[in-house]
């Protein structure tokens, strides 16, 4: 007997294409015992999930995402990242304003928003220093997560680089909490060779994965070109960071002979498409990176960067802007389905345990509900559509259930036991205090 059954949805995968098929899933101990086309019933498990009229897919997993930002929603509309770092400079981007419990709560908020439209495993960039709250937030939501602290204590302080005390309490830390150590490190104006060689040897000691905003204006490409007499990814890889380790977000401006570069290290990409359209940072070449061979997923940025923390408008997005620009073949659906799922979970070298659904991997899965009018018609036959309706069609809004580990956190669009209106007004209040001080 499985400990839950999902019986009666139409299941999809990239392990087979996202071929729809028309079945049940069986979970036990957190992960999947048995998918395919057996209709399963309530007799085959302890929990029994009706899925008719729904998709079953994986989670969504977001690989770029700044939660503490969560109360700043519409605070730098209508600018750009550089007019950004001059405007909010003056209260260093709101911190002056707000404490760690503030963020606490932020965090708590774009979390929700984050699991409630399916996604089951996110990446936390940091912004300031991550803080002592940040831990717990992933618990109390329940997502997977990869929280990234910065390699300086202070981003203001670009040679101020965490003590290896500092660093074994962040992992320790992370462990306690099932979570993923990641490393946020420098940004392109800050680069020097000492600076790259001191984050190469806090890397290489810690053993972490590790991220940096890499490419994605035309003023820090010229800063790395200025500092360093290359380009951020040549320089990158002269000083030893261009791994499989690394990872690189957004990746806008980047040449033929980068992306191939970056191929031959292993080196990942998240690209963070509403982001770069909203603060006009310019199109990644991703059609380029996936025909190399480069790992690219998918990513939020912040609220204050992209209004929303919904993986489905990305992967829309993604493709319309790429049909724009390169055709209407540039991309296709399974493209975005894959940088949505299944690329995430390469980003930690996880394929094996996460991104698709199958027998033995962790029960990671969302419902979409497939009954309303704007998912409709949902053909599964030889002209099926059922990819197409979900990347263009769906939004976070049509996800009615998530599992994490087999641990059903989202039951018919809420989350129990969690007072999402109290975080809300807490978060509201955060906001106004914040933003009302301009």
């Amino acid at each position: 007997m499985f400990d839950t059954v999902i019986s009666g949805g139409v299941i999809i995968s990239a392990h087979d294409r996202y071929k729809p098929l028309s079945g049940s899933v069986g979970i036990t101990d957190g992960r999947i015992a048995y998918a395919g086309s057996h209709p399963l019933t309530a007799a085959d498990g302890r929990a029994f999930v009706d899925a008719r009229g729904k998709i079953v897919m994986p989670g969504l997993v977001n690989g770029h995402c700044h939660g503490d930002m969560g109360f700043a929603k519409g605070g730098a509309d209508n600018t750009t990242l550089g007019e950004q770092m001059e405007r909010f400079a003056e209260h260093n981007w709101y911190y002056d304003r707000v404490t760690d419990e503030d963020r606490y709560h932020a965090r708590l908020l774009t979390y929700a928003e984050a699991l409630l439209s399916g996604t089951t495993m996110l990446v936390e960039n940091m912004y300031w220093s991550l803080g002592p709250l940040s831990q717990e937030a992933f618990a109390k939501i329940g997502l997977r997560g990869a929280p990234a602290e910065d390699v300086r204590y202070d981003f203001y302080r670009s040679d101020g680089f965490l003590t290896d005390g500092m660093l074994e309490a962040f992992q320790s830390r992370c462990r306690e909490y099932g979570l993923i150590p990641l490393l946020g490190t420098l940004p392109e104006e800050e680069f020097t060779r000492e600076r790259l060689r001191r984050v190469r040897e806090i890397v290489e000691k810690s053993g972490c994965h590790f991220t940096s905003h890499l490419a994605e204006t035309p003023w820090r490409h010229a800063a790395a070109v200025e500092r360093m007499g290359e380009s951020p990814v040549r320089a990158l890889d002269r000083c030893g960071l261009l791994t499989e380790k690394y990872i690189g977000s957004h990746a806008v401006y980047l040449d033929g002979e980068e992306i191939a570069l970056m191929a031959k290290r292993g080196a990942k990409v998240v690209n963070t498409p509403i982001c770069e359209m909203k603060i006009a940072d310019g199109l990644a070449p991703i059609p380029a990176l996936l025909k190399a061979g480069v790992t690219v997923a998918l990513g939020t940025d912040g609220a204050m960067w992209s209004n929303s923390n919904d993986l489905f408008r990305e992967m829309k997005c993604l493709l319309l802007v790429h049909s724009l620009h390169g055709g209407v073949r540039a991309l296709t659906a399974h493209d975005a389905l894959d940088m949505a799922t299944v690329n995430g979970a390469k980003l930690f070298g996880l394929e094996n345990e996460l991104g698709t659904i199958e027998q033995g991997k962790l029960a990671d899965l969302i419902l979409v509900d497939a009954s309303r009018p704007h998912m409709t018609p949902l053909r599964t036959g030889r002209a099926e559509n059922v990819s197409s309706n979900v990347v263009y069609c769906a939004t976070g809004a049509d996800v009615t259930d998530v599992f994490v580990g087999g641990r059903r956190l989202v039951r018919d669009r809420r989350i129990p036991g969690l007072d999402l209106g109290e975080i809300q007004r807490r978060v509201a209040a955060v906001s106004e205090k914040a933003l009302g001080a301009d």
